[in-house]
């Protein structure tokens, strides 16, 4: 069964605004269907919004992973200057807005700004991930990253996953040999 796109745009919104669709009705107008098929990269413009409902997408700076991002989460571009390249590491299906266009609703509907701190907020959360993630003792990353992305070794390599969890390939490999991964 196909769902509409406001079924789509709703697990985003719900828990932040819960009456997004009779408040903010423009929202749904101001995103629009992307798909991406695995090894294309996203447009990088300044403040665009992302909003993944399938799929995983890998953030990099230059060729080192800061970020993956999955279905239920936003992804937000820098709106400034920066060295971040954003590849969907598998077919994908997104919506995606301007902060342009978040800023002409916001003029006529000043409840636009509420959520899209709330969006910053939960993006916030999605980047302090890897900082945690790097804090971690070695034996306890395993767990740290397969219990948010049980199936992320189907999407990259091993080298990949030991630059994102900073540790060596060979430890890598030994803690998946530990857990038969």
């Amino acid at each position: 069964m196909k769902r509409s796109k406001e079924d789509l745009l709703n697990p985003f919104f719900k828990e932040i605004y819960p009456n997004w669709q009779k408040e903010i009705p423009e929202l749904k107008t101001a995103f629009a269907e992307e798909r991406f098929i695995k090894g294309e990269q996203l447009i990088n413009d300044w403040g665009d919004l992302y909003l993944i409902v399938d799929g995983i997408f890998g953030k990099y700076e230059k060729t080192c992973p800061v970020r993956y991002a999955i279905g239920g989460e936003s992804l937000m571009i820098p709106n400034q200057r920066h060295a971040y390249q954003f590849t969907a590491l598998s077919d994908c299906r997104t919506y995606r807005t301007s902060l342009k266009q978040l800023y002409e609703i916001n003029g006529n509907n000043s409840k636009v700004f509420c959520l899209y701190a709330n969006l910053r907020d939960k993006q916030q959360i999605y980047l302090d991930y890897r900082h945690k993630l790097l804090s971690l003792h070695n034996e306890d990353k395993y767990d740290f990253v397969f219990d948010k992305y049980p199936d992320i070794l189907s999407h990259i390599t091993q080298k990949e996953l030991a630059r994102f969890m900073g540790i060596s390939i060979e430890l890598l490999r030994r803690i998946l040999r530990e857990r038969e991964y």
